[in-house]
């Protein structure tokens, strides 16, 4: 796709939207939100999710997904992962984690698992660190006997992080065997945190992603502006248009026409409250190109 004027072309965009109550429920918020893309937690992001889901789980969700209008399903793993870690434990808790989480966005016809590497705190080399994460990549795709995938989402850089720079994410993805369960997800926060310019510099950000990822092995993006400066290492997302990127680089990278074609998911703080959500969302349908509106309804 040349530009955003394609005729046929049809936009991919939503929201992180709440399970709480059931999974069936990110359904009738998704619904709410008038959004055709959403991701949910499908189990308490901040505990390990340490059991696979019994059979007939999924089936409220996939009753309430028909006639929905909602296309693509990705789920957001557990904030405790940590594929880089030499701490047996947590490192099996990690790995079984994305296991339960592939079987179930399998079972409900989702579009992956979007998940943060982790941190090489407990290890100091960096090597063995990307070694590790890549064989327990493999161990996960083995113990899930299906097509759902995995999507290794870039990190903002604090701390000891693994993903801040698109090379690391890539350095792992070189050892993963079954490459075609898995892609890369973008965060247009962490990215402007990590260092990457989306204001001055957007057209090169995008050539780099293209040259080290590949563009069809980005498979979701989360749009978020950033509360902080560039360069910052700092995670802290902010509603669209108020934060330190802006409405206007905001939407460059919304309607780039090497990256249209790819699902765009917010994650904004104002999506903690349903109604200052369809705001939020509003917001994000009205920076879509006129040309392409229409179809991202």
């Amino acid at each position: 796709m040349s530009t955003t004027k394609d005729s046929g072309l049809k936009r991919y965009f939503g929201a992180h939207v709440s399970s709480s109550a059931g999974i069936e429920n990110a359904i009738k918020n998704g619904v709410a939100l008038g959004v055709n893309t959403i991701q949910l937690h499908p189990s308490p992001p901040q505990r390990w999710n340490s059991k696979p889901y019994p059979v007939g789980f999924e089936d409220a969700f996939v009753a309430a997904r028909q006639g929905s209008g909602i296309d693509k399903v990705f789920f957001h793993g557990i904030y405790l992962i940590n594929l880089c870690t030499p701490v047996e434990r947590n490192l099996a808790l990690s790995k079984n984690s994305l296991v339960y989480y592939l079987d179930l966005n399998a079972r409900l016809s989702g579009d992956g698992v979007i998940f943060h590497m982790g941190s090489l705190k407990d290890e100091p080399n960096e090597k063995l660190g990307f070694k590790r994460a890549a064989e327990a990549i493999n161990w996960i795709l083995d113990s899930s006997k299906n097509d759902a995938r995995l999507i290794l989402e870039v990190a903002a850089g604090s701390g000891d992080v693994v993903g801040d720079r698109m090379e690391e994410l890539a350095e792992i993805y070189s050892q993963i065997e079954n490459k075609d369960r898995v892609g890369f997800g973008l965060d247009s926060q962490h990215m402007w945190a990590s260092g990457y310019d989306l204001r001055e510099n957007l057209n090169g950000v995008v050539a780099d992603i293209e040259r080290i990822f590949n563009l069809d092995k980005v498979w979701a993006i989360h749009l978020n502006d950033s509360k902080t400066a560039c360069c910052s290492r700092k995670d802290r997302h902010e509603n669209l248009g108020d934060g330190l990127i802006g409405e206007m680089a905001i939407k460059a990278l919304l309607n780039h026409p090497k990256l249209i074609q790819m699902p765009f998911i917010l994650e904004t703080p104002a999506l903690k409250d349903l109604e200052t959500a369809k705001v939020e969302v509003e917001k994000l349908r009205g920076y879509i190109d006129p040309p392409n509106r229409a179809k991202a309804a």
